[in-house]
Protein backbone atom coordinates (compact mmCIF):
# COMPACT_ATOMS: atom_id res chain seq x y z
CA UNK A 1 0.00 0.00 0.00
CA UNK A 2 1.37 3.24 -0.93
CA UNK A 3 2.27 6.16 1.88
CA UNK A 4 -0.21 8.54 2.17
CA UNK A 5 0.82 10.68 4.66
CA UNK A 6 1.17 13.48 1.71
CA UNK A 7 -0.52 12.65 -1.18
CA UNK A 8 0.16 14.46 -4.29
CA UNK A 9 -2.75 13.03 -6.38
CA UNK A 10 -6.18 12.73 -4.40
CA UNK A 11 -9.40 11.59 -5.75
CA UNK A 12 -12.66 13.46 -4.10
CA UNK A 13 -16.20 11.08 -4.90
CA UNK A 14 -19.60 12.29 -4.08
CA UNK A 15 -21.59 11.74 -7.02
CA UNK A 16 -24.72 13.34 -5.27
CA UNK A 17 -27.03 15.29 -3.95
CA UNK A 18 -27.24 19.00 -4.57
CA UNK A 19 -27.16 19.61 -0.21
CA UNK A 20 -24.68 16.91 0.77
CA UNK A 21 -22.42 18.42 -2.09
CA UNK A 22 -22.28 21.81 -0.64
CA UNK A 23 -22.07 20.71 2.62
CA UNK A 24 -18.43 18.92 1.93
CA UNK A 25 -17.14 22.29 0.03
CA UNK A 26 -15.53 23.75 2.94
CA UNK A 27 -13.40 20.37 3.04
CA UNK A 28 -12.31 21.61 -0.34
CA UNK A 29 -10.61 24.38 1.01
CA UNK A 30 -9.01 22.82 4.41
CA UNK A 31 -7.98 19.90 1.51
CA UNK A 32 -5.88 22.66 -0.67
CA UNK A 33 -4.77 24.11 2.72
CA UNK A 34 -2.95 21.30 3.75
CA UNK A 35 -2.06 20.08 0.58
CA UNK A 36 -1.15 23.16 -1.62
CA UNK A 37 0.57 21.53 -4.33
CA UNK A 38 -1.31 18.22 -4.76
CA UNK A 39 -3.51 17.24 -7.62
CA UNK A 40 -7.19 17.54 -5.88
CA UNK A 41 -9.86 16.05 -8.82
CA UNK A 42 -13.37 15.68 -7.70
CA UNK A 43 -15.81 12.68 -9.42
CA UNK A 44 -19.42 13.84 -9.22
CA UNK A 45 -22.97 13.34 -11.42
CA UNK A 46 -22.89 15.65 -14.26
CA UNK A 47 -26.47 17.18 -13.48
CA UNK A 48 -24.34 18.66 -10.41
CA UNK A 49 -21.17 19.52 -11.23
CA UNK A 50 -21.61 23.17 -11.98
CA UNK A 51 -21.81 23.15 -8.13
CA UNK A 52 -18.10 22.86 -7.99
CA UNK A 53 -17.03 23.26 -11.49
CA UNK A 54 -15.72 27.19 -10.82
CA UNK A 55 -14.07 25.48 -7.02
CA UNK A 56 -10.62 26.85 -7.54
CA UNK A 57 -9.08 24.39 -4.66
CA UNK A 58 -10.02 21.96 -7.30
CA UNK A 59 -7.34 20.92 -10.06
CA UNK A 60 -10.50 19.34 -11.90
CA UNK A 61 -13.91 18.06 -12.10
CA UNK A 62 -14.94 14.80 -13.44
CA UNK A 63 -18.55 14.41 -14.38
CA UNK A 64 -20.31 11.07 -14.60
CA UNK A 65 -23.09 10.69 -16.69
CA UNK A 66 -25.68 8.32 -14.85
CA UNK A 67 -27.71 7.77 -18.67
CA UNK A 68 -24.24 5.61 -19.30
CA UNK A 69 -25.67 2.80 -16.39
CA UNK A 70 -23.42 0.62 -14.85
CA UNK A 71 -21.22 -0.17 -17.89
CA UNK A 72 -20.51 3.10 -18.59
CA UNK A 73 -19.42 3.75 -14.90
CA UNK A 74 -16.89 1.12 -14.89
CA UNK A 75 -15.39 2.30 -17.90
CA UNK A 76 -14.73 5.41 -16.49
CA UNK A 77 -13.64 3.61 -13.44
CA UNK A 78 -10.87 2.31 -15.70
CA UNK A 79 -9.74 5.31 -17.05
CA UNK A 80 -9.38 6.70 -13.31
CA UNK A 81 -7.29 3.40 -12.52
CA UNK A 82 -4.65 4.80 -15.04
CA UNK A 83 -4.33 8.61 -12.98
CA UNK A 84 -2.38 6.46 -10.51
CA UNK A 85 -4.18 8.89 -7.22
CA UNK A 86 -2.21 8.47 -4.29
CA UNK A 87 -5.69 8.15 -2.36
CA UNK A 88 -9.08 8.24 -3.06
CA UNK A 89 -11.59 10.28 -0.21
CA UNK A 90 -15.19 8.45 -0.72
CA UNK A 91 -17.24 10.81 0.70
CA UNK A 92 -20.73 8.50 -0.64
CA UNK A 93 -19.89 5.32 0.50
CA UNK A 94 -22.46 3.47 -2.23
CA UNK A 95 -22.02 0.38 -4.42
CA UNK A 96 -20.23 2.32 -7.64
CA UNK A 97 -18.26 4.44 -5.08
CA UNK A 98 -17.26 0.68 -3.69
CA UNK A 99 -16.85 -0.46 -7.40
CA UNK A 100 -14.59 2.99 -8.29
CA UNK A 101 -11.96 1.18 -5.36
CA UNK A 102 -12.00 -2.07 -6.17
CA UNK A 103 -10.76 -1.32 -9.83
CA UNK A 104 -8.42 1.60 -9.45
CA UNK A 105 -6.66 -0.90 -6.61
CA UNK A 106 -5.74 2.88 -4.55
CA UNK A 107 -5.89 3.77 -0.65
CA UNK A 108 -9.32 4.60 0.25
CA UNK A 109 -10.88 6.12 3.41
CA UNK A 110 -14.56 6.48 3.91
CA UNK A 111 -17.32 8.23 4.91
CA UNK A 112 -18.81 6.34 7.58
CA UNK A 113 -23.11 6.71 7.65
CA UNK A 114 -23.94 6.73 11.82
CA UNK A 115 -26.73 4.52 10.32
CA UNK A 116 -27.26 2.20 13.52
CA UNK A 117 -27.48 5.08 15.82
CA UNK A 118 -30.17 7.06 13.37
CA UNK A 119 -32.16 3.61 13.37
CA UNK A 120 -32.27 3.20 16.98
CA UNK A 121 -32.99 7.41 16.72
CA UNK A 122 -36.16 6.90 14.36
CA UNK A 123 -37.20 3.66 15.95
CA UNK A 124 -36.25 3.64 19.51
CA UNK A 125 -35.85 7.35 20.23
CA UNK A 126 -32.79 7.14 21.71
CA UNK A 127 -30.40 9.71 20.75
CA UNK A 128 -26.28 8.71 20.67
CA UNK A 129 -25.36 11.46 18.61
CA UNK A 130 -23.17 13.59 20.32
CA UNK A 131 -24.28 17.44 20.78
CA UNK A 132 -21.88 18.72 18.13
CA UNK A 133 -22.42 16.29 15.44
CA UNK A 134 -23.27 17.74 12.02
CA UNK A 135 -22.66 16.22 8.34
CA UNK A 136 -19.55 18.79 8.08
CA UNK A 137 -17.92 17.29 10.98
CA UNK A 138 -18.70 13.74 9.77
CA UNK A 139 -17.09 14.46 7.00
CA UNK A 140 -14.09 16.10 8.68
CA UNK A 141 -13.86 12.78 10.30
CA UNK A 142 -12.81 11.10 7.09
CA UNK A 143 -9.54 13.20 6.76
CA UNK A 144 -8.57 13.32 10.49
CA UNK A 145 -5.60 10.88 10.22
CA UNK A 146 -4.30 13.05 7.48
CA UNK A 147 -3.89 15.83 10.07
CA UNK A 148 -6.75 17.76 8.81
CA UNK A 149 -9.19 19.51 11.36
CA UNK A 150 -12.47 20.95 11.31
CA UNK A 151 -13.03 24.59 10.84
CA UNK A 152 -15.84 25.96 12.25
CA UNK A 153 -14.68 29.31 10.27
CA UNK A 154 -15.01 27.18 6.84
CA UNK A 155 -17.90 27.71 5.01
CA UNK A 156 -20.10 25.68 2.20
CA UNK A 157 -19.28 28.13 -0.60
CA UNK A 158 -20.15 27.52 -4.41
CA UNK A 159 -18.98 29.57 -7.39
CA UNK A 160 -20.15 31.23 -10.22
CA UNK A 161 -19.05 32.22 -13.14
CA UNK A 162 -19.24 35.88 -13.95
CA UNK A 163 -20.86 35.82 -17.20
CA UNK A 164 -23.77 33.78 -14.96
CA UNK A 165 -25.16 37.04 -13.48
CA UNK A 166 -25.98 38.98 -16.83
CA UNK A 167 -28.03 35.96 -18.02
CA UNK A 168 -29.94 35.66 -14.07
CA UNK A 169 -30.46 39.33 -14.44
CA UNK A 170 -31.77 38.98 -18.54
CA UNK A 171 -34.52 36.08 -16.95
CA UNK A 172 -35.71 38.36 -14.07
CA UNK A 173 -36.54 41.30 -16.57
CA UNK A 174 -38.54 39.67 -18.65
CA UNK A 175 -40.60 38.68 -15.45
CA UNK A 176 -40.54 42.63 -14.35
CA UNK A 177 -38.36 42.14 -11.41
CA UNK A 178 -34.95 44.45 -11.54
CA UNK A 179 -35.55 45.73 -8.02
CA UNK A 180 -34.40 43.67 -4.60
CA UNK A 181 -36.11 40.20 -4.15
CA UNK A 182 -36.64 37.20 -1.75
CA UNK A 183 -36.71 33.83 -3.38
CA UNK A 184 -39.11 31.19 -1.68
CA UNK A 185 -38.38 27.35 -1.96
CA UNK A 186 -41.60 25.71 -1.30
CA UNK A 187 -39.87 22.64 -2.70
CA UNK A 188 -38.36 18.78 -1.25
CA UNK A 189 -37.90 15.47 -2.64
CA UNK A 190 -40.31 14.25 -0.23
CA UNK A 191 -43.80 15.49 0.98
CA UNK A 192 -43.18 15.21 4.56
CA UNK A 193 -40.47 17.83 4.68
CA UNK A 194 -43.19 20.24 2.58
CA UNK A 195 -43.84 23.32 4.83
CA UNK A 196 -47.80 24.34 4.22
CA UNK A 197 -48.36 26.37 1.03
CA UNK A 198 -50.80 28.30 2.82
CA UNK A 199 -48.08 29.76 5.15
CA UNK A 200 -45.67 30.01 2.51
CA UNK A 201 -48.24 32.37 0.92
CA UNK A 202 -48.52 34.31 4.45
CA UNK A 203 -45.67 35.15 3.85
CA UNK A 204 -44.92 36.13 0.58
CA UNK A 205 -48.17 38.57 1.11
CA UNK A 206 -45.77 40.34 4.01
CA UNK A 207 -42.65 40.39 2.58
CA UNK A 208 -44.44 42.11 -0.52
CA UNK A 209 -47.00 44.12 1.07
CA UNK A 210 -44.62 45.59 4.67
CA UNK A 211 -40.85 45.47 3.01
CA UNK A 212 -42.00 46.20 -0.44
CA UNK A 213 -39.54 43.55 -1.86
CA UNK A 214 -40.88 41.39 -4.70
CA UNK A 215 -41.18 37.23 -4.19
CA UNK A 216 -39.60 34.73 -6.73
CA UNK A 217 -41.18 31.15 -6.15
CA UNK A 218 -38.66 28.90 -7.37
CA UNK A 219 -38.20 25.22 -8.00
CA UNK A 220 -38.29 22.23 -10.71
CA UNK A 221 -40.72 21.12 -13.55
CA UNK A 222 -41.47 18.68 -11.69
CA UNK A 223 -41.98 19.83 -8.20
CA UNK A 224 -45.73 19.05 -8.03
CA UNK A 225 -45.99 21.20 -4.68
CA UNK A 226 -44.63 24.63 -6.93
CA UNK A 227 -47.82 23.40 -9.21
CA UNK A 228 -50.59 24.37 -6.50
CA UNK A 229 -49.64 27.46 -6.23
CA UNK A 230 -52.02 28.12 -8.96
CA UNK A 231 -54.69 27.85 -6.54
CA UNK A 232 -54.28 31.12 -5.14
CA UNK A 233 -54.92 34.41 -6.71
CA UNK A 234 -51.86 36.76 -6.82
CA UNK A 235 -49.39 34.81 -6.72
CA UNK A 236 -46.56 35.57 -9.62
CA UNK A 237 -43.17 34.84 -10.43
CA UNK A 238 -43.38 31.33 -9.91
CA UNK A 239 -39.92 29.78 -11.95
CA UNK A 240 -40.47 26.01 -12.22
CA UNK A 241 -38.13 24.39 -14.52
CA UNK A 242 -37.80 26.82 -17.02
CA UNK A 243 -33.83 27.56 -15.34
CA UNK A 244 -30.62 24.71 -15.45
CA UNK A 245 -28.75 24.63 -12.39
CA UNK A 246 -26.29 27.79 -12.72
CA UNK A 247 -29.59 29.94 -13.32
CA UNK A 248 -31.24 28.98 -10.36
CA UNK A 249 -28.05 29.26 -8.20
CA UNK A 250 -27.28 32.88 -9.63
CA UNK A 251 -30.98 33.62 -8.69
CA UNK A 252 -30.68 32.60 -5.58
CA UNK A 253 -27.65 34.84 -5.40
CA UNK A 254 -29.01 37.92 -6.74
CA UNK A 255 -31.71 37.70 -3.50
CA UNK A 256 -31.69 39.72 -0.53
CA UNK A 257 -32.94 36.21 1.46
CA UNK A 258 -34.17 32.91 0.70
CA UNK A 259 -36.27 31.01 2.61
CA UNK A 260 -37.03 27.15 2.11
CA UNK A 261 -37.72 23.67 3.72
CA UNK A 262 -35.11 21.19 3.91
CA UNK A 263 -33.80 20.94 0.01
CA UNK A 264 -30.43 21.42 -1.72
CA UNK A 265 -31.03 24.80 -3.01
CA UNK A 266 -31.79 26.51 0.50
CA UNK A 267 -28.14 24.62 1.14
CA UNK A 268 -26.89 26.47 -2.01
CA UNK A 269 -28.06 29.95 -1.18
CA UNK A 270 -26.69 29.60 2.07
CA UNK A 271 -23.37 28.82 0.97
CA UNK A 272 -23.24 31.84 -2.08
CA UNK A 273 -23.55 33.70 1.22
CA UNK A 274 -27.36 34.61 0.50
CA UNK A 275 -29.10 35.43 4.12
CA UNK A 276 -31.20 31.93 4.82
CA UNK A 277 -33.99 30.37 6.42
CA UNK A 278 -34.11 26.70 7.01
CA UNK A 279 -37.27 25.16 8.31
CA UNK A 280 -36.81 21.75 9.30
CA UNK A 281 -39.51 19.24 9.73
CA UNK A 282 -39.34 15.26 10.03
CA UNK A 283 -35.46 15.97 9.65
CA UNK A 284 -32.81 17.57 12.26
CA UNK A 285 -29.10 17.90 12.66
CA UNK A 286 -28.58 14.10 13.27
CA UNK A 287 -29.75 13.46 9.91
CA UNK A 288 -27.74 16.06 7.98
CA UNK A 289 -29.79 19.04 8.33
CA UNK A 290 -29.12 22.42 9.62
CA UNK A 291 -27.43 25.62 8.61
CA UNK A 292 -23.88 26.54 8.74
CA UNK A 293 -23.27 30.28 8.70
CA UNK A 294 -24.20 32.87 11.22
CA UNK A 295 -26.36 34.97 8.90
CA UNK A 296 -28.62 31.80 8.72
CA UNK A 297 -31.48 30.94 10.58
CA UNK A 298 -32.83 27.48 11.48
CA UNK A 299 -36.60 26.86 12.57
CA UNK A 300 -37.80 23.65 13.94
CA UNK A 301 -39.67 22.27 17.11
CA UNK A 302 -38.12 20.13 19.54
CA UNK A 303 -40.82 17.36 19.87
CA UNK A 304 -40.00 13.69 21.18
CA UNK A 305 -41.19 11.90 17.36
CA UNK A 306 -38.19 14.20 15.49
CA UNK A 307 -36.39 13.40 13.66
CA UNK A 308 -38.37 10.17 12.28
CA UNK A 309 -36.28 9.37 9.09
CA UNK A 310 -33.35 10.36 7.26
CA UNK A 311 -34.34 11.38 4.33
CA UNK A 312 -38.03 12.17 5.14
CA UNK A 313 -39.51 9.83 3.25
CA UNK A 314 -41.00 7.80 6.26
CA UNK A 315 -44.86 8.40 6.59
CA UNK A 316 -46.16 10.54 9.67
CA UNK A 317 -47.10 8.21 12.45
CA UNK A 318 -48.98 11.00 14.14
CA UNK A 319 -52.41 12.50 13.75
CA UNK A 320 -51.01 15.50 11.59
CA UNK A 321 -47.46 16.52 11.27
CA UNK A 322 -46.84 18.97 14.31
CA UNK A 323 -42.91 19.38 13.55
CA UNK A 324 -44.23 21.77 10.25
CA UNK A 325 -48.05 22.49 11.23
CA UNK A 326 -47.11 24.52 14.83
CA UNK A 327 -44.16 26.51 12.96
CA UNK A 328 -46.07 29.66 12.15
CA UNK A 329 -45.92 31.86 9.72
CA UNK A 330 -45.41 34.96 11.90
CA UNK A 331 -41.96 33.31 13.10
CA UNK A 332 -41.17 32.97 9.50
CA UNK A 333 -41.38 36.36 8.18
CA UNK A 334 -39.64 37.59 11.62
CA UNK A 335 -36.71 35.39 10.47
CA UNK A 336 -36.63 36.51 7.42
CA UNK A 337 -36.91 40.55 8.63
CA UNK A 338 -34.39 39.52 11.46
CA UNK A 339 -31.97 38.14 8.50
CA UNK A 340 -32.63 40.61 6.27
CA UNK A 341 -31.52 43.36 8.72
CA UNK A 342 -28.64 42.20 9.68
CA UNK A 343 -26.64 41.95 6.55
CA UNK A 344 -28.19 44.90 5.17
Amino acid sequence: MKHISQPQKILIVRLSSLGDIVILTPLLQSLREKFPNAQIDFLIKREFANLVTHNSYLSRVISYDVTAGLRGFLSLARQLAQNDYDLILDMHNNLRSHLLGWICRTPIRRFHKPRLRRFLLFYCWLDFFPRDFNLLTAYYRVVRNLGISYRKDFYPQIYLPSESIDRARQILKERGIEGDFVVILPIATWQNKLYPLEGYREVAERVERELGLAVIWLGGRYDIHLQKLKKFSGVKNVIAGETNLTESLTILRLSRAVVGNDTGLTYAAEALGVPTVLILGPTARQTGAGCYRPTSVTIERLLWCRPCSQKGDRACYRRRRYCLEEIHSAEIFSALCSVIKSNS
